[in-house]
């Protein structure tokens, strides 16, 4: 599903680049089928605007944080994150991508109804459909209390990449908001449905209110109508949304045994360290 990656060169060159190169260039085959006017457009953020020099990096790193606040059960869940071809203005942009983690897609891949990858996109590279990367956290380490009742240091994995247009967490490839997104395990095997706090009277958002699986709508973040599930880069950085974010930010996706009052077990948080700055 992966190729080595053989550098590019824009406008004018793409045609002595097409004899010299191979014929599987993801690049070449990504031009050859939808044109490179994506390459000319201007961005306001990820590399200089059109006519100027383009930047030796991509975009500044963002970190991504996953946590499982279940002190009696495993986390589980994958993540994929990834960037449009149309987003790189520079082959050393894509060289910084390549060299922070990231491959480029041979051929289109889909993840359920909402996104179809196509041919060149750059996929940060879990080994997964889609350079998925999937997680099992161990259950976090109460310090006090117990039972719904305990607080807990959370287990945490982070990732430390440029930042991309687009993270999705997930378990199922998503056709709705009922498809799952995550589930609490012990000993490897989803825990047992039983109830999961509020007493079965918290308004859930999705078909799981009680068991391990937890849906895409039970991520507080995660868009439904229309349905849109996953966080995405803002080239702007203004008027945000609950799942947009900036260059820079930390993206925490905490996973929690108990719903909050609006029924979701999975919360987003979308922070600026203090060394980032704000397009």
């Amino acid at each position: 599903m992966r190729l080595k990656h053989v550098r590019f060169i824009l406008g004018g060159l793409l045609g002595v680049m097409a004899c010299t190169t191979s014929p599987l260039n993801p690049f070449l085959t990504y031009t050859e089928e939808y044109g490179v006017a994506g390459q000319q457009q201007q961005t306001a953020a990820g590399g200089a605007p059109s006519g100027g020099a383009a930047a030796a990096t991509f975009r500044r790193d963002a970190t991504i944080s996953f946590r499982n606040n279940h002190t009696e059960a495993e986390l589980n869940v994958s993540f994929v994150a990834w960037v449009d071809v149309s987003s790189i203005r520079s082959a050393d942009q894509q060289d910084d991508l390549l060299a922070s983690g990231f491959t480029q897609l041979t051929h289109s891949e889909s993840l359920g109804t909402p996104f179809t990858l196509p041919v060149g996109t750059f996929v940060y590279n879990g080994g997964g459909v889609a350079g998925a990367t999937r997680l099992v956290l161990g259950a976090a380490q109460a310090t006090s209390g117990t039972g719904t009742a305990a607080t807990a240091t959370p287990t945490e994995r982070t990732f430390v990449l440029p930042t991309p247009d687009a993270i999705l967490a997930f378990i199922e490839s998503p056709v709705s908001c009922e498809s799952v997104a995550f589930y609490f395990s012990r000993d490897g095997e989803p825990l047992t449905a039983v109830p999961e706090g509020g007493g079965g009277t918290a308004p859930f958002g999705g078909s799981t209110s009680t068991g391990p699986f937890k849906t895409m709508a039970q991520v507080d973040v995660y868009q439904c109508s229309p349905f849109r599930p996953g966080v995405f880069f803002s080239p702007t950085g203004t008027g945000l949304t609950p799942n947009e974010f900036v260059e820079g930010q930390r993206i925490i996706f905490d996973f929690n045994p108990t719903p909050d009052a609006n029924g979701y077990f999975g919360k987003v948080t979308i922070e600026t360290p203090e060394t980032a700055t704000t397009p």
